[in-house]
């Protein structure tokens, strides 16, 4: 008897040995739900493409606390409806253990509550406010925000450039309405005369902006910020040279002048023009962002903007998982809280638990006289402590009363 009893006891040992083995060789599942077909894959593929190129370099260096890392993803088509079906796949059959929930805003605002009540950590790269501040600590953004970005360059056109008199061209959608009234309050704001003197929109899809463009020629501009996006950039742009004349400065928030693309259409139009800019850009003299761009380019072939936000959301993961030394979705989104200096190709990451963002840091960058974006120069770096949004997350579904000022306490803020 004695013989059997120990017989059973080292069965249950080996048992026991055999299935925590298995279960610290299993796999760390990432979901990602992003848009491969329709017109949001412009974006979405190539974030996808820096995913599993990231994945693939985690694997190679021994993976995640020693475990490889599997990606999972299906196409959203950047719609709402499709990226809730998606998000629940990924969740509830495929159950992953960190989710990426969209290829827009707008999807990830529907898809986000399911990766909440299936308790999975998460990480965006969509730029609206809403998400992030609903998100209730359970994910964070991998993406310099428009409010940084675009305030940049509003500061940069009053004390660098000296512009008094500014316009704004944008389409009538959220995007371009946004980014006008971000512009409008951040010029304005910094006062010495600083005024919005003239502001013309359009409908997304507009070619043609000569009425809008004639408008605004009347109100003696020094400078016109032009929010329109898509393939209606660039003749908004040479049209603006057109009716505008060459001195008064040209200025877009969302990167598109660092386009290959768009460059061959503009060509020494864009000399002397500015934009916004995450500090992942190929022309960031930064050495971690050069190494970066560099070697996604000669592994994809190109590099865009979306891969950098890629980049730094998985980055921030792994070493949340790391600190963590588990796939539990509060103990990962704690790491991310306690975040400080973080280096990223984005800019340092410093978890605000004020407003949840961790990348306050904006460029600007001048354009050259020619069609090739590599020869741009950053002429401006700003980077921002303060909460920029009025609301503030609330932590206490998740992470129970108290732990905000704790967070507040951590990070030294009010």
């Amino acid at each position: 008897m004695k013989m059997i009893s120990l017989a059973i006891a080292a069965a249950l040992v080996l048992s026991t040995s055999v299935v925590g083995n298995a279960a610290a060789q299993e796999p760390i599942r990432l979901g990602v739900a992003t848009a491969v077909s329709g017109d949001a894959a412009a974006y979405g593929k190539p974030l996808l493409d820096a995913i599993q190129y990231m994945a693939e370099d985690f694997n190679k260096s021994g993976g995640i606390m020693g475990r490889q890392l599997q990606v999972i993803y299906y196409d959203d088509r950047g719609v709402p409806d499709q990226g809730l079906q998606v998000a629940k796949k990924l969740v509830f059959d495929d159950k992953v253990h960190v989710l990426q929930p969209g290829s827009t805003s707008g999807v990830i605002l529907t898809a986000m509550p399911v990766g909440k009540d299936g308790k999975v950590a998460m990480w965006g790269y969509g730029l609206a406010k809403q998400w992030l501040i609903e998100g209730e600590g359970a994910i964070f953004r991998a993406g310099v925000p428009e409010q940084v970005s675009v305030t940049s360059l509003a500061a940069f056109a009053h004390s660098q450039r000296k512009l008094r008199r500014v316009g704004i061209l944008h389409i009538d959608s959220f995007p371009g309405e946004s980014t006008r009234d971000l512009f409008k309050g951040a010029f304005e704001g910094r006062g010495d005369g600083a005024k919005i003197a003239a502001i013309a929109s359009t409908p997304e899809g507009t070619r043609d902006f000569s009425s809008q463009l004639l408008t605004l020629s009347r109100a003696k501009l020094d400078g016109l910020v032009i929010a329109v996006y898509g393939s209606g950039f660039a003749p908004a742009f040479r049209q603006a040279r057109q009716f505008l004349g060459k001195d008064v400065v040209l200025m877009e928030t969302a990167s598109q002048m660092s386009d290959p693309k768009t460059r061959a259409e503009l060509q020494d139009l864009a000399g002397g023009a500015y934009y916004a800019s995450s500090p992942m850009t190929p022309v960031n003299p930064d050495p971690m962002t050069q190494r970066m761009v560099n070697n996604l380019k000669q592994r994809l072939g190109i590099y865009q903007e979306f891969m950098g936000r890629a980049v730094v959301g998985m980055m921030v993961m792994k070493e949340a998982i790391e600190r963590a030394k588990s796939t539990d979705s509060i103990a990962i989104m704690k790491e991310v809280h306690k975040m400080r200096d973080f280096p990223t190709p984005a800019g340092p990451f410093t978890f605000d638990p004020r407003d949840g963002e961790g990348l306050k840091t904006g460029i600007v960058v001048e354009g050259n006289a020619s069609a090739d974006p590599t020869k741009d120069k950053v002429v401006f770096t700003v980077r921002t402590s303060e909460p920029i949004y009025k609301e503030r997350v609330d932590y206490t579904r998740f992470f129970g009363a108290g732990y905000r000022e704790q967070l507040y306490k951590l990070h030294k803020v009010n």
